[in-house]
């Protein structure tokens, strides 16, 4: 098993991520979840996670203006975002690195990403 991180699941669709942090778990990390970007604003107040995987498309707070925010505050500076989404197109992959995310990922996210993208979470750059 790799080292356990400390992981932030945002998406509004809350099946698929409450399956994706239980099995995070039995897997040794912890893992926070939230259906909003509100809600990850207010999970970060203090929880700082090592990989945060945000999904682009929400309603109330798209994952682009999450991450612009997210990357405002300095205790989050470390913390790999990843930007879960159904568009694989340039545009979008130039979006989402001008938002902040470190990462683009489309969905639906294979185990071999997902070992990746969480044995490369203290690999983001400091700013």
């Amino acid at each position: 098993m790799a080292q356990a991180k400390q992981i932030l699941l945002v998406d509004d669709q809350a099946d698929a991520i409450d399956a994706l942090a239980m099995l995070l778990e039995l897997d040794g990390h912890q893992v926070r979840t939230a259906y909003s970007g509100a809600g990850a604003l207010a999970i970060v107040d203090g929880f700082i996670p090592d990989l945060a995987l945000i999904d682009v498309s929400m309603p109330d707070m798209s994952g682009m203006d999450l991450a612009r925010l997210l990357r405002q505050n300095q205790a989050l500076a470390r913390t790999r975002l990843v930007a879960l989404t159904g568009f694989s197109d340039e545009a979008n992959k130039r979006q989402a690195t001008d938002a902040g995310f470190d990462a683009h990922v489309v969905k639906p996210l294979s185990a071999d990403q997902l070992a990746s993208l969480i044995a490369n979470a203290s690999d983001a750059p400091a700013p």
